[in-house]
């Protein structure tokens, strides 16, 4: 992370020290600290910038292209990865996608892996996704139709482009597996081998209507598996045995008496793995809301489904995340531009961090 401090600049620019000389350039130069307890990373336009939610004090800024799905980490390497892609002029010009690999200490580009330029280049956190033994990575393509580029970050090649008709994002399951969300009402499982190529292929029973409740491309990570949600509330979780894809049995968010509530904004569902503890945006709404944001967060307890606590918020919520340790907290991007950091089992609000327009939040 370098700094530049622009009035130190213009002075040694303008003000010679001798006739005929002029100041070098002054330039401060400092490395990222050792990520603490409840880190994050707010996605933005302008690129990824990393926070302490303990203190609300930034760590450091990761520069992103513009059409950035995703960015994620793998902490035993101390990396970060993110699907890019650019343009030769900008805005127009030759397109190259590339699988952008940058190291903790400086935040700088340290490899870089081109693929295909096929990538949905959509703010979509499902779009990109590290398999669980964080040898391989996964991008989301459309083109216009779906596929999946596989890159091995750890030896930084791209291996090849799996054909994905019909299915979509990326869901890590067991070392080196992925399940995918079929228009069809079904889940693929693609399973890799050690070099990142297919090696076996199977597809769940039908459990979801496509034309009357369809699954949200937005999901949850569980202790297992993830949690899927449909778009009048209900919530299943899925998973793998070997080849097998295990699919609950479906609950609702809502009570019998509390009709018209309904799940939606941008990345609105995150849950705590090992406290089974799901947090959802929620909204008053019709059929087809499911943009909109949400007006309260509903917090359930996965395994009873019921819910224990319900934010009510001034402001709609389109993002949120919890993270993932002892004392967790709930990070929450409203529609005026500001982050929130909330306890996420006290629910009491802990500060407010300002920041761009925010599509996703990641964890440390």
């Amino acid at each position: 992370m370098r700094f530049i401090t622009p009035l130190a600049l213009g002075l040694t620019l303008f003000i010679p020290l001798a006739a005929g000389q002029i100041a070098p350039e002054e330039t401060s130069v400092t490395t990222m600290p050792e990520p603490g307890v409840n880190w994050f990373i707010a996605k933005t336009g302008n690129g990824g910038y990393i926070f302490d939610a303990t203190t609300g004090e930034m760590q450091g800024l990761l520069s992103l292209s513009r059409y950035t799905p995703a960015v994620t980490m793998w902490r035993p390497r101390r990396e970060f990865y993110a699907a890019e892609s650019y343009l030769s002029r900008g805005v127009y010009g030759e397109r190259t996608d590339i699988v952008a690999i940058y190291d903790f200490d400086n935040l700088s580009p340290i490899a870089e892996v081109i693929i295909p330029n096929h990538m949905a280049r959509l703010g979509v956190r499902n779009h990109m996704g590290l398999m669980n033994d964080g040898r391989h990575l996964a991008v989301h393509n459309m083109n216009p139709g779906h596929s999946v580029s596989i890159v091995d970050v750890q030896d930084r090649v791209f291996i090849y482009e799996i054909s994905t008709p019909g299915c979509a994002v990326i869901l890590p399951v067991a070392d080196s597996d992925f399940l995918q969300v079929c228009g069809d009402g079904t889940l693929q499982l693609i399973q890799l081998d050690l070099s990142g190529f297919e090696q076996n292929r199977s597809r769940s029973e039908v459990f979801f209507n496509v034309q009357d409740d369809p699954v949200f491309d937005r999901s949850a990570r569980s202790a297992d598996g993830w949690y899927l949600i449909t778009h009048a509330g209900t919530v299943f979780e899925v998973s793998t045995t070997g080849d097998e894809i295990n699919i609950s049995e479906g609950w609702n968010l809502l009570p019998e008496d509390e009709e018209g509530w309904r799940p939606g904004g941008f990345e609105f569902v995150s849950a705590h793995q090992e406290l089974g503890l799901l947090y959802v945006a929620m909204h008053e709404g019709e059929v087809n809301t499911h943009h909109e944001s949400g007006d309260e967060i509903w917090v359930m307890d996965v395994d009873t489904g019921r819910r224990l606590h319900r934010l009510k918020l001034e402001t709609p919520v389109s993002n949120l995340m919890v993270t993932q340790e002892d004392e967790p907290k709930l990070i929450i991007a409203d529609d005026k531009y500001s982050t929130h950091v909330y306890d996420a089992l006290t629910l009491v609000h802990e500060r407010t961090i300002q920041t761009p327009r925010v599509s996703m939040f990641e964890d440390f």
